[in-house]
């Protein structure tokens, strides 16, 4: 028996965990998953690098305050999940671990990622929102093969311009960060099905033209006066949410949008709905509360399936009648 493992055996006994985890060094050798989730555990033994045969590691809801730089000896790890702890900063050698196509940091105290963190080029999966992140380096481009991406709640101001090569990317949130614009390649993510970007501070748009499968697009609390490209394009979109801007009007392009289900626009300057509104014949929710509409459109009552109106906080609109209309704010 090795003295690394010899070591784990001894962690493992000294923590109270030989009840869940195994003692014995060939089923250790040959352990394929490791949930250590909520044990409340300080630091991780170098000696984890012993489970060669590791596949998915599981620490999250713990109080780590870093990674054993032996973690990158980990070479067949695929999923690693460490969200919930007090991580500021990883080991260099995070970028060793070839094989990891899963990685959730969610909920940490990172500042930075180093640069042999862009390394992780088979990572599909990653997630490192509610951390102290300021900046995201350019080698971001190497993560080809992102499918899913969230960077929300951080302290971001800007974006490298690393996304033309993320063919494949289908959700992206950026939520509560500190953008104005986003980098001019958010053009070409050709899969992208989500995009998130509430709590921001963006003005101006990237052409979005290029999203026709995207589905749910979140820009709540921005700064947005208009929408300043073709929105009819995102033809599959059936999510659409605009709260807390500074919207004035919507597009006539809007009403294009066959698929659209759930429209909010609360919280903007809004004068008017556009008199095609009717022609969203799928819309079940729409929520325009409290903006600066006089009175709803001719044939409104045409949205046959709408069932929830949000209508308060204008300038005394009457509830319609609409057959279809389970919950209206106003009696």
């Amino acid at each position: 028996m090795n003295e690394n493992i010899k070591d784990f055996i001894r962690w493992i006994k000294a923590n109270g965990f030989n009840s869940n985890i195994p003692t014995d060094p060939d089923q250790l050798k040959n352990l394929s998953i490791l949930d250590l989730t909520k044990r409340k555990i300080r630091e991780l033994p170098n000696s984890i690098d012993a489970l060669e045969n590791l596949q998915i590691l599981k620490l999250s809801n713990n109080r780590l305050s870093s990674l054993p730089s032996t973690i990158g000896n980990l070479k067949k790890l695929k999923t690693l999940q460490c969200e919930n702890n007090l991580l500021e900063s990883l080991p260099n050698s995070i970028g060793d671990l070839q094989s990891l196509l899963v990685l959730n940091l969610n909920g940490n105290k990172l500042s930075i990622l180093p640069d042999e963190f862009y390394n992780l080029t088979k990572l599909t999966r990653l997630t490192i929102a509610a951390n102290l992140l300021k900046k995201i380096s350019p080698k971001l481009r190497n993560l080809k093969r992102l499918l899913y991406l969230s960077l929300d709640t951080n302290n971001l101001k800007e974006l490298p311009d690393a996304f033309s090569d993320m063919q494949s990317l289908y959700y992206l949130d950026l939520s509560y960060n500190q953008f104005k614009t986003l980098p001019a390649s958010f053009e070409d993510i050709n899969e992208l099905e989500t995009l998130l970007l509430e709590g921001n501070d963006i003005e101006n748009l990237p052409s979005l033209e290029s999203h026709d499968m995207l589905m749910r697009l979140n820009l709540n609390e921005n700064n947005l006066t208009n929408l300043n490209f073709d929105i009819s394009m995102l033809e599959d979109l059936q999510i659409l949410t605009l709260d807390n801007n500074h919207l004035e009007y919507l597009p006539q392009e809007i009403c294009k949008l066959k698929n659209l289900n759930h429209l909010s626009i609360a919280t903007n300057k809004l004068k008017e709905l556009p008199s095609c509104i009717s022609e969203l014949t799928n819309l079940i929710e729409l929520d325009i509360d409290d903006n600066e509409i006089r009175e709803l459109p001719q044939n409104f009552e045409k949205l046959t399936r709408l069932k929830n109106l949000y209508i308060a906080n204008n300038y005394n609109l009457k509830r319609p009648d609409i057959p279809s209309l389970e919950f209206c704010d106003i009696g």
